[in-house]
């Protein structure tokens, strides 16, 4: 009992994460916009996850929107018993939601016809809710996302026609053989564990373990970390929670000015099922077998984030994995990102 309250009077008596300012959720803390794009690689390729955007809102209101699927994730987790990992302790709940769109091309873009021995085009227009729930004794948080979207959009093409116009690039002629061409449902279901290892003054690292089902089935694990000039708590920053895309995480700002911080971190996934390689229900004219999938496929990622002015963040970073698939045209991935975050 004793202990109990030791440690949480010196939670919420420690400066920088002060039960103040993290311990009630806002109706609006924030947002963030993701852009990725592998041409920022400084490679002239456009193939693979070739790019994607998303937009994070953050707080309460994420709870409220009429277009929202949180209480669906919510009520799945009370099914699951989610909740019960952490409710016996003293914790905080912070929640987002996301809008995006992720985009997949094979090598050759400018072929009319399908190309069977790579990967296939697959696109993915979603919308995500989370709960990022912190407990603080245990130095351990709790992620819940829940993603719906549509596979297979005819705006797809027309998005990277667009894009491709604008800079003068190839024209994709392969969009018609699409994963899931013509519109199809899907859904993801994200459940994570963080667990605070090592936090100091100019250093934190943390380990992570998360499990997904739906139209990527796997589970993984490894690690975050970053280091510089860092005045928010170790949970605040999470690069780890990325599907191609960064994922809808809330966002946190630091309790004072001039945040600057490199960042890196890695983990090894057993991927069971990806429905943009390997197609979902409805026919799809390429995809890849089974077979030929890779089980076992490690990522990593690398970046730097300044606080350019007060509560206004700029995080640019490279994200890259290991070959997805087996065959002659397998290979490894890399894609630059640019994240921008404004905090309340």
């Amino acid at each position: 009992m004793h202990r109990r309250f030791f440690l949480v009077m010196l939670f919420l008596s420690f400066g920088s994460v002060s039960a103040e300012q993290y311990g009630s959720e806002p109706f609006n803390s924030g947002w963030q916009v993701s852009i990725d794009n592998d041409l920022w690689t400084g490679q002239s390729l456009d193939r693979d996850y070739t790019g994607g955007l998303a937009l994070t809102l953050s707080g309460k209101r994420a709870q409220d929107y009429l277009v929202s699927v949180d209480s669906l994730r919510a009520g799945i987790d009370g099914l699951l018993a989610f909740p019960g990992l952490y409710e016996a302790s003293p914790y905080m709940s912070f929640h987002s939601q996301q809008y995006g769109m992720t985009l997949f091309t094979p090598d050759d873009i400018e072929s009319t016809a399908p190309v069977y021995d790579d990967r296939p085009y697959a696109s993915l227009f979603f919308i995500s809710n989370t709960e990022f729930t912190v407990v603080p004794s245990r130095d351990r948080a709790y992620v819940s996302i829940l993603t719906i979207g549509i596979l297979g959009l005819d705006l797809a093409k027309d998005v990277q026609s667009a894009l491709h116009s604008l800079t003068d690039s190839d024209t994709p002629n392969g969009w018609s053989y699409q994963v899931s061409s013509g519109g199809e449902p899907t859904a993801m279901l994200t459940y994570g564990v963080q667990n605070n290892i090592y936090s100091s003054k100019h250093q934190q690292l943390k380990l992570e373990y998360e499990g997904n089902l739906g139209f990527i089935t796997d589970v993984n694990a490894g690690f975050s970390w970053r280091w510089g000039r860092i005045n928010s708590p170790w949970w605040a920053f999470n690069p780890y929670q990325g599907k191609y895309i960064k994922q809808s995480m809330p966002v946190f700002s630091s309790n004072k000015d001039d945040e600057f911080y490199l960042w890196a971190g890695a983990r090894l996934n057993l991927r069971i099922y990806n429905a943009l390689l390997q197609g979902q229900f409805r026919h799809s004219e390429v995809t890849v077998s089974s077979s030929d999938m890779q089980r076992l496929v490690a990522e990593y990622w690398f970046g730097a984030t300044m606080e350019f002015a007060k509560k206004y963040y700029l995080s640019v970073l490279l994200r890259g994995h290991t070959e997805e698939f087996k065959g002659p045209s397998a290979r490894s991935a890399a894609w630059g990102g640019v994240v921008f975050s404004r905090v309340y």
